[in-house]
């Protein structure tokens, strides 16, 4: 369910019951303030060592808890998509990586308690030489180190995710 499915109060006066418009729109009546749902900005990077492997986080909450992905979260406000997936992959594998270049944005619709918020999420490649350093930090239960076409797309937790990973296997190819 969208937050405006569920908005019992306006967020600027506070006056109950603002009228639903729409799927992204809250108009409160007592003061005309409209409120828009709009899309939260998401970020990944798929980080590949120099040995052509890929790091994947698997995921110690919900959504998508169990499942793989790259590691990322939202930006920060003032932040870059850059700044954002840089910061988020020092969090969650205490790794410091390079950004090498842009993947691509997807839709996605992250849900969490039961509240459905629609994200664009920017994917990025990432290098770094070793993941020797890596360890499991915030929200992974572990890391997962494959070859980049080993990886199963069905592993992967949600379908922005897994466009981004077709993106990258195309244009990488296979070792041998």
């Amino acid at each position: 369910m969208l937050f405006t499915e569920q908005a019992r109060f306006c967020p600027k006066c506070g006056a109950a019951d603002p009228r639903i418009s729409g799927r992204k729109r809250v108009h409160c009546d007592a003061c005309g303030f409209h409120f828009y749902l709009n899309t939260a900005s998401a970020v990944a990077g798929y980080i590949m060592d120099d040995a052509g492997r890929l790091l994947l986080v698997q995921r110690a909450r919900d959504p998508g808890k169990g499942m793989l992905g790259p590691p990322g979260g939202f930006l920060d406000f003032g932040e870059t998509g850059e700044e954002a997936v840089l910061r988020e992959i020092h969090e969650e594998t205490g790794l410091i990586v390079t950004v090498d270049r842009y993947l691509g944005a997807f839709p996605n619709h992250y849900s969490y308690r039961g509240v459905d918020y629609p994200t664009l999420d920017l994917f990025f490649l990432c290098r770094v030489s070793s993941f020797e350093e890596a360890t499991a930090r915030e929200e992974v239960e572990s890391l997962v180190i494959l070859p980049l076409q080993e990886v199963v797309r069905e592993t992967i937790a949600f379908e922005s995710m897994r466009r981004a990973l077709d993106r990258l296997k195309q244009a990488s190819p296979a070792p041998g």
